[in-house]
């Protein structure tokens, strides 16, 4: 097993990664791993957990978390290998063998290979220390000050590792892989002197004076555009060294010069006109190609502009490429046959001099001649609409002046892989640069609110904007705001952004004609699809495919650029390839898709909630005729539940839409009531319209099911938000329903509406509502009768203005909650007991109590319980005249709400 901080924070225990919880909870597991097995104050813990001001209960949810990490370790067994989780007073200490975290294992290592007198071993020891880092240190920890101050510690001892890895690589005169090493790493340390020092010498060492001078520049221009400030010492004496070896190189050759190139060509086309924007890509392309042997590879969809880009680049470059600079169209996507190699080759081969009669017949002397002839000149190669890596790789100069840059709707990961080439992904226009783009085309910047929206119906695609402005620069009657209106209209807007034998449908057909017809049927069905983005699982339901096909599809497609990765693993496709896609034959209609993918969620919301609610007391059943063969996301906890419904909200409730305009009122109601994780642990006013279309759709079919769990999930969904005179009457009118199908949950439905009905200033209602609840919990056998039997007691006593017993009642109320309950009882009761007080007069009692309230909904990650409970104690220090503390509680509810209504 081990502990790992050297990238994620993880523990991997003897039967799998072990279920560490939230961010907060692994930032103390890594505080407590970084001091093992010195303890930990739990101020110390504090002051590195939260950023900005800790909240007064910090000290309970660090002992929740503690706590919650006893029982990770308890449960998967680590005690068996030494480890264990100890309070020391104030202060909590996590003690382990040093051997099984990955950080004191690195520095051994490390500290071994120092050691090693036989550069071979200790080359070995520093490639295994190396190996354990997984990614940058303590990741997925809070960004807080200590914790990023000993991920930079961490970090600097990766590179001081490299460093040494370079030096050893020296003794043993293995310069290249220390070329590689250290060039790898100076693509992210930039400003690193001594690491840079070190890679220009193994590149002078390695035979490469010219790029160990070049690196020298390049250097020394950055450190004067960010710092300004000159080199250091370090990388000075690196570079004299260069000098003076070079310098009696030349001499023990006779002087000999560069010889000068017979001819300079220049194949570029003219300027593109009216470019506008991509600032950040023409940056990227200038660094892309700054190295050695430079192949920068410009990729993205159809009709983005990356021939404008290219272009435009390479004359704004001329002067770094004195030797020439030529240009070669391929026809990749081009709707025809693509320019063979050797014709390619040729035509180089002549603009650099070279007699007809002497140009190779064969495609391979062709391009060693073309390669010999440019190894010595500083020499531009642009070639534009590449199919595939075969069609370039001919074509590549390899000269270590020279700089290729390659344009292509596809990825070409061989080129990539085999050549080092250096993906520079362009896309769609931003909004402003978009605008900016159809004004200046336009020559006209009237009427910007049109403008804009014409802008945003061609999707920021530049050919799409090109063609919008030809449409109305030759219809001198038309608007902008009539050309909005007419691209309103999806199924005539592609016609509309088409130009004689141009335009984005058929710069969209050359693209499609690629794929075979498997991945031609996905982006189909994709086009079909009413959520915003896909994963692999969405994708295989939607075509109705296996899952490792779905994935190599969307992988195909978004090599392509025909689909764009979100994010790893989440696919979204741009509006005009959407709208061409659901033109694209099928052998099944778009209701087909819809249906799979209703299913696809109802059936993923299932898993979900199985893992979430173990006891099945929750769970909606599947409905008749359900597609049981799709493959669905599996989930090892319940963090990794309520993550997924987070982020999949916009889908979930996209899906109870499409379920609703299918007319499927069944699959309508069930979708929507499955979403109650969400709308109990992150209540949001957008899940009123999908929970009203579900309730709808129930009563619509008279389903005392889908009326019970719709009633219950919107009457929660209104407390949760603090609407309970809209909740009373659907929760209220839930319970007989429940009680048909559901007994165990009536009880938790009444307690809802014993809250609301106390909200609204009904006590008798509320007092009568908690004893039903206890009756039914007792009825049903659950567990959690006697918890409400002495909630209900607590009340009561409260009533009568008993408040001693009220106190034991309430103490007594949440020792007997059971264990692994999910429905939030203790903060809720803490919450309704505080308030109750705080009713009854007893001000500093009722604080103390929604103190502990805050801390216990903080601990189970309620927010708009959080949000409730410090409402009230902002209105408790009112009372007691205490208006800084007034004025906290209410500045931190309105952060916490302002964060729940967010979309």
């Amino acid at each position: 097993m081990e502990f790992q901080l050297l990238g994620s924070v993880a523990v991997n225990g003897g039967t799998g990664p072990v279920p560490l919880g939230p961010a907060k909870r692994r930032s103390l597991l890594a505080l407590l791993l970084l001091r093992s097995p010195a303890p930990v104050s739990v101020d110390t813990l504090t002051e590195a957990l939260w950023e900005d001001e800790p909240p007064l209960h910090s000290r309970t949810v660090i002992h929740g978390h503690v706590s919650r990490l006893r029982a990770a370790i308890t449960e998967a067994d680590l005690d068996a290998y030494g480890v264990e989780l100890v309070t020391q007073g104030r202060a909590y200490a996590l003690r382990l063998p040093e051997t099984l975290l990955d950080a004191r294992r690195f520095e051994d290592l490390v500290d071994l290979a120092r050691r090693q007198r036989d550069p071979s071993d200790a080359a070995l020891m520093l490639r295994e220390a190396l190996a354990l880092w997984q990614g940058p240190a303590l990741n997925g920890t809070v960004a807080t000050a200590p914790l990023l101050a000993a991920a930079a510690v961490l970090e600097e001892s990766r590179l001081a590792a490299v460093e040494q890895l370079a030096a050893v690589y020296g003794e043993l005169a293995a310069h290249e892989q220390a070329v590689t090493l250290l060039g790898a790493e100076a693509l992210t340390q930039p400003l690193r002197e001594p690491l840079i020092a070190a890679l220009i010498r193994a590149l002078y060492r390695a035979g490469r004076q010219s790029d160990a001078l070049e690196q020298y520049h390049r250097t020394r221009k950055e450190l004067a555009d960010a710092l300004g400030v000159d080199p250091g010492p370090v990388l000075r004496a690196a570079y004299e060294e260069v000098l003076e070896a070079d310098a009696a190189a030349e001499a023990g050759a006779g002087g000999a010069q560069r010889p000068v190139p017979v001819s300079a060509p220049d194949l570029l086309p003219r300027p593109p006109r009216g470019f506008h924007g991509r600032g950040a890509e023409l940056a990227e392309l200038t660094r892309a190609t700054a190295t050695t042997s430079a192949v920068a590879l410009v990729t993205g969809p159809a009709g983005v502009g990356k021939t404008s880009l290219a272009v435009h680049w390479a004359h704004h470059r001329a002067a770094a490429y004195p030797d020439g600079r030529l240009f070669a169209d391929l026809r990749g996507h081009s709707g025809g046959e693509p320019v063979q190699p050797i014709d390619v080759l040729r035509e180089f081969l002549l603009a650099l001099g070279v007699e007809a009669a002497a140009v190779p017949a064969s495609q391979e002397a062709a391009a060693a001649l073309f390669r010999s002839l440019v190894r010595k000149r500083r020499l531009l190669v642009v070639l534009d609409n590449a199919r595939d890596s075969a069609q370039i790789r001919p074509l590549l100069p390899g000269g270590d002046a020279c700089g290729t840059v390659v344009t292509s709707r596809t990825r070409l990961d061989a080129v990539m892989a085999e050549d080092c080439a250096t993906p520079v992904p362009i896309e769609v226009l931003g909004e402003d640069d978009a605008a900016g783009l159809l004004a200046e085309a336009l020559g006209d910047s009237r009427d910007p609110d049109a403008i804009r929206e014409v802008a945003r119906l061609c999707d920021g695609l530049p050919l799409a904007l090109r063609i919008a402005a030809a449409r109305l620069k030759g219809r001198r009657h038309w608007t902008a705001a009539i050309l909005a209106a007419e691209l309103a209209d999806e199924h005539g807007r592609l016609a509309l952004l088409s130009a004689e034998n141009t335009g984005v449908e058929t710069a969209l057909s050359a693209s499609v004609a690629c794929l075979d017809a498997a991945d031609a049927a996905l982006l189909g069905a994709l086009g079909h699809s009413f959520t915003r983005e896909s994963d692999a699982y969405t994708a295989a339901a939607a075509a109705g495919i296996g899952l490792a096909e779905a994935r190599t599809g969307l992988d195909r497609l978004a090599a392509a650029h025909l689909v764009q990765e979100a994010e790893p693993g989440r696919y979204s496709l741009h509006d005009l390839v959407r709208i061409y896609a659901r033109g694209l034959p099928r052998a099944e209609g778009a209701d087909a898709v819809t249906r799979r993918l209703v299913d696809h969620w109802l059936r993923a919301q299932h898993a979900a909630v199985d893992v979430f609610d173990p006891t099945g007391a929750r769970t909606v059943p599947l409905p008749e005729g359900f597609e049981a063969g799709l493959p669905v996301p599996r989930f090892a906890e319940r963090d990794a539940v309520f993550g997924w419904f987070l982020k999949e909200q916009e889908s979930l409730m996209a899906a109870v839409s499409a379920a609703a305009r299918t007319g499927d009122a069944d699959r309508t109601w069930r979708i929507a009531a499955l979403l109650w994780p969400l709308v109990h642990w992150h209540p949001h006013p957008g899940w009123q319209q999908p929970l009203h279309t579900a309730l709808a759709a129930a009563e619509r079919i008279g389903s005392t099911e889908g009326i019970g769990w719709l009633r219950t999930v919107t009457g929660l969904l209104f407390v949760e938000t603090g609407q309970f005179a809209r909740a009373e009457p659907l929760l209220a009118g839930a319970v007989a329903p429940l009680r048909t199908f559901a007994p165990e949950v009536s009880c938790q439905v009444l307690v809802l509406l014993a809250i609301a009905r106390h909200r609204r200033g009904n006590p008798a209602g509320m007092l009568d509502a908690l004893a039903d609840a206890a009756r039914d919990a007792r009825t049903a056998d659950h567990p959690i009768a006697v918890t409400l039997e002495l909630y209900h007691a607590t009340h009561l006593a409260l009533a009568q203005g008993d408040f001693a017993a009220a106190a034991e009642h309430t103490a007594r109320c949440i020792a007997a909650i059971p264990e692994n309950e999910i429905a939030g009882w203790r903060p809720l009761i803490l919450e309704s007991y505080g308030i109750a007080l705080h009713y009854s007069g007893l001000h500093q009692e009722a604080r103390e109590v929604l103190l502990a309230a805050v801390a216990a909904n903080e601990e189970e990650d309620l927010p708009a319980r959080t949000v409730r409970a410090l409402t009230r104690l902002g209105e408790v220090a009112a009372v007691l005249d205490e208006p800084l503390s007034e004025a906290a509680y209410r500045a931190r509810a309105e952060q916490l709400q302002k964060s729940l209504t967010r979309p």
